[in-house]
């Protein structure tokens, strides 16, 4: 009897000290009664605040909610957590012990935004020491959205408190936030190749800089050589920088074993532009990234990505999305789908093919030459049609532009097969 009374005792004490969940604020539930720490949003900071919930519509008709402001004066990390046990006078945590596991590493939270910011998580130790923020934006505003939070590189660590940043960002507004029903999942399915965005177990978890903001959407425009359901979208929102990306983490390594060049279906706003293509492995110190050139506007264009040489045993497991490389953002969206591996090419075709284009910027006359037979030369406007066309069948080509307007052109040569894209510019 004493054993089993003592085996009893464990497990309440297991249960005990889980984390509790799901924090939904209301009366009979959990976070609405528990103590919250905000900081960084003033002096002294906004508190948080638990209201009836000023939008019941949508995915959340839920009677209470979780409402902050951060302010112009508070930190970009304002935010808000529940208090450490040793803060509490009961001597618990509210929140629990929070083991990571495969079984709740997953963290959703559902937010009601009037702005377009990264929200963070994170979670902390008794002595503070962290999981570190993972950040994801909202891409909704003026409505409830579900945001997902994927914790599965920290399992195994265990914590007692969860911070929660609303808008991390500078801000020029105060933006009123409001949040809900956090709640504590299973691992979720990554992506593998190739990535065609039709899966509905697959989480397709977007990681943003530089205020891009990545998102799985059902296709805009499923027209040409793209009817497929869904698609990728990357917004570069304002303000931003030239080199904005999203990626995505893979379960597995792309295999290179007997490709070495990736194709993707692209669709983009403006023509002659470039897209970057990287790869990178899990600690992101193994990288190959490739730049092609669109020529096609408001429409579907398939690009090829060539890897010459790449190394398989590199286990690449991200995938990172720069649209119009080198050009700030304008609030401007590209949509891409069918990210997949070519057929693989020959590696000379790579190493010996040297092209060069002369002079760039041109006025008249522009020469394109190789170290092989060039078998086809294009040039495109920036609408993506096709203005100038030769078939040299020769080392070396001159092409008169002068009757062409100023601006950017897209050369496209075609050697052994293999076709590449350069940008020129006629003065």
């Amino acid at each position: 009897m004493k054993k089993i009374t003592i085996i009893y005792f464990m497990a309440l004490c297991s249960i005990g000290y889980a984390q509790n969940g799901p924090i939904n604020f209301e009366t009979s539930g959990n976070g609405a009664t528990w103590t919250w720490n905000t900081f960084e949003n003033g002096t002294p900071p906004a508190p948080l605040e638990i209201i009836a919930n000023p939008f019941p519509s949508g995915i959340n008709t839920s009677a209470t909610v979780a409402k902050l402001t951060p302010l112009i004066i508070g930190a970009p990390w304002a935010g808000v957590e529940n208090i450490h046990p040793a803060s509490n006078p009961t001597g618990a945590s509210p929140f629990g012990a929070y083991t990571i596991t495969t079984s709740n590493c997953t963290v959703k939270i559902m937010v009601y935004k009037s702005v377009i910011s990264d929200v963070g998580i994170k979670f902390a130790t008794a002595t503070n020491g962290s999981t570190g923020e993972i950040k994801v934006p909202n891409t909704l505003i003026n409505q409830w959205e579900e945001l997902t939070f994927d914790f599965s590189g920290k399992i195994g660590e265990t914590n007692d408190q969860i911070i929660i940043f609303p808008d991390f960002q500078t801000r020029t507004t105060n933006n009123v936030c409001y949040f809900d029903n956090i709640t504590f999942g299973s691992q979720v399915i990554k992506p593998e190749f190739p990535l065609d965005f039709e899966s509905t177990v697959v989480f397709y978890n977007f990681l943003n800089s530089n205020s891009a903001v990545g998102t799985k959407i059902a296709n805009p425009d499923s027209s040409g050589i793209n009817t497929s359901a869904n698609v990728g979208k990357i917004t570069k929102n304002i303000p931003g920088v030239a080199w904005a990306c999203s990626y995505l983490e893979l379960g597995s390594a792309i295999d290179f074993s007997t490709y070495n060049s990736i194709k993707m279906k692209v669709w983009s706003p403006i023509a002659g532009v470039v897209m970057k293509l990287k790869i990178e492995n899990q600690a992101a110190n193994l990288t190959r990234e490739i730049d092609v050139v669109n020529t096609v506007a408001n429409a579907w264009e398939e690009l090829t990505f060539n890897f010459p040489g790449i190394v398989n045993a590199n286990s690449y497991k991200r995938v990172v999305f720069f649209f119009n490389f080198n050009n700030n953002g304008a609030g401007e969206s590209y949509y891409f789908d069918d990210v997949k591996l070519n057929t693989n090419l020959s590696l000379q075709n790579f190493s010996n093919d040297k092209i060069n284009i002369f002079p760039n910027p041109a006025n008249d006359l522009i020469t394109i030459s190789s170290d092989k037979l060039i078998e086809a030369i294009s040039l495109y406007n920036v609408l993506g049609q096709e203005v100038i066309s030769s078939k040299p069948n020769n080392t070396q080509q001159t092409i008169d532009i002068a009757s062409l307007n100023s601006g950017v052109y897209i050369i496209k040569t075609t050697i052994a097969g293999v076709t590449s894209s350069s940008r020129v510019v006629k003065n």
